[in-house]
């Protein structure tokens, strides 16, 4: 039986929203609007930059075309890249557990709506990017979490086999165990930094708030 683990990315692996945020903060003031603090930019997270750059201008009183959108999203994510992620960071203990996992005969895939080319640069610059079997953003396929199919997508480029192999999916919100129930995996709720009580209503398997608990919370669901 082979194990297969599928990590999210912002607000499970890592906390990125400084630089989400000076990113979006830059994109409204070209645009004439007041910035946003962290607390907005974490509420509006989890479906991709495009809807992410939508909420941030709905909430300046802006409802901006689908068309302008793309192109807004398109400089968004220029200027995100620009940030070389400098403040981004792995939550604590995340690289042991990484790390153990793959010792334990784990194969590892990041399965995030972010996009893509900055999911793999994260990683790399984070050092930890050798660990992933597998690195999909919201762009590596035609859908994205909470549509199972992506998940599903990951597993198969992974060789996952439903009828005799486990897989579980680690993330911080609904689209991550929504996926994971309509792929017919495992998920793990996770709850960084935050408040557990959302985390603990998405009905998951198992919650964890610490990444030193992770590997009793995958033991519980594996047995």
């Amino acid at each position: 039986m082979a194990k297969f683990i599928l990590f999210d990315l912002d607000g499970t692996l890592i906390d990125g929203v400084d630089d989400i945020l000076f990113a979006m903060n830059d994109l409204l003031a070209a645009n004439g609007h007041a910035p946003l603090v962290r607390h907005d930019i974490e509420a509006m997270l989890g479906d991709g930059t495009w809807m992410l750059t939508k909420r941030a201008f709905a909430a300046r009183g802006e409802t901006p075309t689908d068309a302008m959108l793309d192109e807004l999203n398109v400089d968004f994510n220029t200027r995100y890249v620009d940030t070389d992620y400098a403040y981004t960071r792995l939550f604590e203990n995340a690289e042991t557990v990484l790390r153990e996992l793959k010792s334990d005969g784990w194969t590892i895939a990041l399965a995030s709506n972010k996009p893509e080319a900055p999911c793999k640069a994260i990683l790399a610059k984070l050092g930890v990017a050798d660990l992933f079997s597998v690195i999909a953003g919201g762009n590596s396929f035609e859908v994205k979490k909470p549509d199972g199919r992506f998940l599903d997508f990951v597993l198969n480029q992974l060789g996952f086999d439903k009828s005799t192999d486990t897989a579980i999916m680690v993330g911080d919100h609904a689209n991550d165990v929504n996926a994971a129930r309509a792929a017919g995996i495992h998920a793990i709720a996770v709850a960084m930094e935050v408040d557990d009580t959302r985390a603990k209503s998405l009905g998951a398997d198992a919650v964890v708030t610490a990444y030193q608990d992770m590997q009793a919370a995958i033991r519980k669901i594996t047995g």
